[in-house]
């Protein structure tokens, strides 16, 4: 018996309106039980509590502060994404195109895009952190040169193990919910959307990336993350499936969370940030032609089967 979905015939605009709106209020809801858990966690008030959560200075505060991060993350991917598709259609996974698996090729050749693409990657976020604003806007440029230090800090702080599960519970918070979350909403979900409302997937996939790097809320890294949405939106659009885009964002977190561990115990000596750089402008310019050109690959690939 097909399922009633309450609101699968209303406008696109609607839709999105209904998704924002369940985003703000799973995020509050899950943002105001954090606090709740945390002051007992921590045995703390609540404005003590916010102050540990943005710079945590003990194991037991870093280890809140990422139980803190995994519950935001259901609170703003996971949880109205799922609530919005059974609202909206009749099959969650038929929307998302999760039921849609693309072949091994294309997962293979997204997984390899990662590391293709990191000198192109890197040398935007070069360019990125060099970036000045008017001297009439240093007050702002102040302030988001604070939140990227902020934010650099408190990654380093979850980053920061030196044992197995350390690691493990650092991929599952930084590799793998993300990856998943952040997949379902911004390609899963608002691509779609807007897709259905300008009638061209192009748009939709830069729109969807632009917000994609927006939600991030580091100004000093919004051209990298820009271009990898834009990836992550191709991907998605060309294999029909959310699956390629998944197992991208899945491979490029993990192998961060997996780079800073091992130069973290002196494994490996290159850091995290600078894998994968170069001065080399010929590498730099044939890393961006060879990922163009493997996306262009998934494209063709996933035609011929279709025709087949």
């Amino acid at each position: 018996m097909r399922k009633y979905a309450y609101f699968e015939f209303i406008s696109p605009w609607g839709k999105l309106l209904l998704l924002i709106g369940l985003v703000i209020i799973f995020s509050i809801l899950t943002a105001f039980g954090g606090l709740m858990i945390g002051k007992y966690w921590l045995n703390t008030d609540i404005m003590s509590l916010a102050n540990l959560i943005s710079n945590p200075s003990t194991d037991e505060a870093i280890n809140f502060g990422k139980f803190y991060q995994f519950l935001n993350q259901l609170g703003v991917f996971i949880f109205p994404v799922l609530l919005y598709t059974y609202l909206v259609s009749n099959s969650s996974f038929k929307y998302l195109k999760v039921n849609n698996k693309p072949q091994l090729f294309s997962i293979l050749i997204s997984i390899t895009i990662v590391f293709s693409i990191l000198p192109f990657l890197n040398y935007i976020a070069v360019l990125n952190m060099n970036m000045k604003l008017p001297e009439s806007m240093s007050a702002i440029e102040n302030w988001m040169m604070q939140k990227e230090e902020q934010a650099t800090l408190l990654l380093g702080a979850f980053l920061k193990t030196s044992t197995i599960s350390g690691l493990i519970i650092n991929l599952i918070i930084i590799g793998i919910i993300p990856a998943i979350g952040e997949e379902l909403l911004f390609r899963g979900v608002l691509l779609r959307l807007f897709k259905e409302i300008f009638k061209n997937a192009h748009i939709a996939v830069f729109i969807s990336a632009i917000l994609f790097s927006m939600v991030h809320m580091q100004f000093y890294g919004f051209f990298p993350r820009l271009l990898l949405g834009i990836v992550l939106g191709y991907l998605f659009v060309y294999t029909k499936s959310l699956w390629a885009p998944i197992a991208y964002h899945l491979v490029n977190n993990s192998a961060s969370v997996i780079i800073y561990y091992f130069n973290q115990k002196e494994i490996m000596e290159t850091s995290a940030e600078n894998f994968g750089s170069t001065d080399n402008f010929v590498l730099i310019l044939g890393s961006l032609i060879v990922s163009v050109y493997f996306i262009f690959l998934i494209k063709k690939k996933t035609e011929l089967t279709h025709i087949q």
